[in-house]
């Protein structure tokens, strides 16, 4: 066997066990997911997982990192003027991409978190540092384009308009809401940690745009983490 032929189906196999740990870790979370019952799964032996990838935690990094780029390429291509559009864009793009396997995305998350807990490097984090510097350039935009009253540095509002974005993200790796929930309230408090300093016209303009992504709110309240809700918005 040919060196060529030998480094593809390494590679095979190495995607095959990357596939099957996907899959694993999204029906039984990370404790679920063991190097022998990847093994068993994969129909790969212990040592060959481990020669081709590593461990436990080497794996979920590998997994984590495909939803990283992928979560990363799609952040750095959002390009709106608009505020309003362009947290819309932001929030949904990850809304989006979480949901395309929702399992999967929360499961290699809450992986990070425990990866970064315990001292490690996850890649993880790199999500949410990309997700509060667009947040401070959306608060920053919107302040140069005279769209806020100047009473409160941008860059904070954006901090606190991430803090919303970021709780909400919280609440969905815990379980408490869905994608569809993550989406509604990150973009819900995003929107009136812009309202606070917002002139007139674009405070108008905020409140619709809420009214709009609330509307189904009576059918289908907004949770919270502590099992509340909330059934409409400030005027």
């Amino acid at each position: 066997m040919d060196v060529s032929t030998r480094t593809t189906n390494m590679e095979k196999r190495r995607q095959r066990i990357l596939s099957a740990a996907r899959t694993t870790l999204a029906r039984e979370g990370v404790d679920g997911l063991t190097v022998r019952k990847l093994a068993s799964e994969a129909g790969i032996t212990v040592p060959t997982i481990y020669n081709l990838i590593g461990n436990k935690d080497d794996l979920l990094r590998r997994l984590l990192e495909e939803l990283v780029a992928r979560a990363e390429q799609a952040l750095a291509e959002v390009e709106e003027d608009d505020p309003i559009e362009a947290t819309a864009r932001v929030v949904g793009t990850l809304a989006t991409l979480f949901a395309k396997d929702e399992d999967f995305s929360r499961a290699a998350l809450r992986a990070g978190q425990q990866l970064e807990r315990s001292g490690g490097s996850s890649g993880a984090l790199r999500i949410w540092q990309r997700s509060a510097q667009v947040a401070k350039k959306i608060c920053t935009d919107a302040a140069e384009a005279g769209l806020l009253k100047g009473a409160c540095d941008p860059a904070r509002i954006g901090e606190r308009a991430y803090d919303s974005y970021r709780i909400a993200a919280i609440d969905w790796l815990d379980g408490v809401i869905d994608v569809a929930e993550f989406e509604r309230n990150a973009l819900i408090g995003f929107y009136l940690c812009l309202a606070a300093d917002a002139v007139p016209r674009f405070r108008r303009a905020l409140m619709s745009r809420i009214d709009e992504v609330d509307l189904d709110v009576g059918a289908n309240p907004i949770k919270t983490r502590r099992g509340r809700t909330v059934r409409g918005t400030a005027t």
